[in-house]
């Protein structure tokens, strides 16, 4: 009862943040109704991992459908500057490490894992497999980072960017397309294929590139239909916000001014190198620092979804 009503609320609190123009609102949602119910109610709180997956394969199947063969023809054409600014946003994030490292009680890999701008589920797994790495650290400032920029970053694109959210009825499953149930085998197949070669976010990238391979050969995919995109998000939010533990926090609390003044300056400089690769490659200047900001693949794949911008761009 208490996981229905944790999905309720922040199904209510997601429609709200949908009707303000807010981008990602069912996700920013789901992590503000399970951190709180962590916090201030009941320290217990948990969501189920696997609603978690099922949610992170939808979000997948949306996000693979939007490639094209153009789009792969584009990708080609941009990946100097994809790797050229990949290569800065990593060598900032060992630059904040260092930083973190040295004034603070955490060693330096352990840093370097808790601020880069991979996914959680990945640095927790290589923390975990390196013994001279603090797992506990690395939890905590992950979360702390993507907590910062899941919550400050939509805010940014609307505010400074002029983003909005775009309407429902372009975000929906009736577009022309192979019909959107094929969500469901190239999700199972996609995730089954990335799980066996043990490759990273499996549930995720898996029907994202298959989604995407087929999209290409076969044709055109239908968008999954809003309200599945939306179940999905106030899912992966409410298991993103139960990550948040209060006594881990007391443990590293020396380590909170550093990941939210290093998750500062990497926004900061997504903007800057942003603002470079959307006048060089004519893409929108949203879709560049979506593209370049230190998030989650998913979130913020997710964010460029709900404003209708270039979605294969992002994950790139």
């Amino acid at each position: 009862m208490k996981k229905i009503g944790l999905f309720v609320v922040a199904s209510i609190l997601g429609f709200v943040l949908f009707k303000m123009n807010i981008p990602i609102p069912y996700l920013i949602a789901g992590v503000i109704v399970a951190a709180g119910s962590k916090a201030f109610l009941d320290p217990a709180t948990n969501w189920n991992k696997n609603w978690r997956e099922v949610a992170l394969c939808i979000a997948g199947y949306g996000i693979g459908c939007n490639f094209t063969l153009t789009t792969w023809g584009k990708i080609t054409e941009q990946f100097v500057g994809v790797v050229g600014s990949s290569l800065i946003a990593i060598g900032l994030s060992i630059v904040i490490a260092w930083w973190t490292s040295k004034y603070s009680f955490a060693n330096f890999l352990s840093c370097v894992m808790g601020i880069s701008p991979g996914g959680l589920t990945q640095m927790m797994l290589m923390s975990e497999e390196d013994e001279r790495a603090d797992a506990n650290v690395v939890l905590v400032m992950q979360t702390l980072r993507l907590f910062s920029v899941i919550l400050v970053v939509p805010l940014l694109v609307v505010t400074f960017l002029n983003a909005h959210v775009v309407p429902i009825d372009e975000v929906i499953g009736l577009d022309k397309g192979e019909h959107w149930l094929w969500m469901i085998p190239l999700g199972v197949v996609g995730a089954g294929i990335f799980t066996y070669l043990k490759l990273p976010t499996p549930r995720l990238m898996g029907p994202i590139l298959l989604t995407a391979i087929v999209s290409c050969v076969w044709g055109p995919l239908q968008k999954p239909p809003y309200l599945l995109l939306a179940i999905a998000q106030v899912n992966i939010g409410l298991f993103m916000g139960t990550l948040l533990d209060a006594e881990k926090l007391k443990k590293t609390k020396a380590l909170i001014p550093f990941v939210f003044v290093g998750s500062a300056i990497m926004i900061g400089s997504s903007v800057v190198v942003a603002y470079y690769l959307s006048a060089y490659y004519g893409f929108s200047l949203i879709t560049a620092f979506l593209a370049m900001a230190p998030g989650g693949i998913a979130e913020m794949c997710l964010a460029g979804l709900s404003m209708g911008e270039d979605v294969s761009i992002i994950l790139t």
